[in-house]
């Protein structure tokens, strides 16, 4: 499967350049709510085990969150479960 982001996330992705055996290689990462938004659209256990986690640690804005999983191209159903978890979140 491939992962669900938002349509512009490669504007807010984190690339580095790294070398490599003599060559320098460019790595691309989704920023860490887009990544997010990855998880939600998919929500297995250990999305959600990550998704917690990281919410515990760093807090997720679920404005910035709802409106980018609004962005993805995830169906309306699961769009819609995506947004009912992470409601639940606060109030954990």
């Amino acid at each position: 499967m491939t992962a669900k982001l938002p349509a512009d996330w490669q504007v807010r992705a984190v690339t580095r350049r790294v070398d490599v055996d003599g060559r320098t290689v460019v790595a691309v990462a989704p920023c860490p709510d887009d990544l997010i938004v990855s998880k939600l659209a998919r929500l297995d256990d250990r999305d959600r085990v990550f998704i917690e986690t990281y919410h515990s640690a760093r807090p997720l804005d679920f404005n910035v969150i709802e409106e980018r999983i609004r962005l993805a191209d995830i169906e309306p159903a699961l769009a819609e479960r995506a947004i009912d978890y992470m409601r639940s979140l606060t109030s954990k």
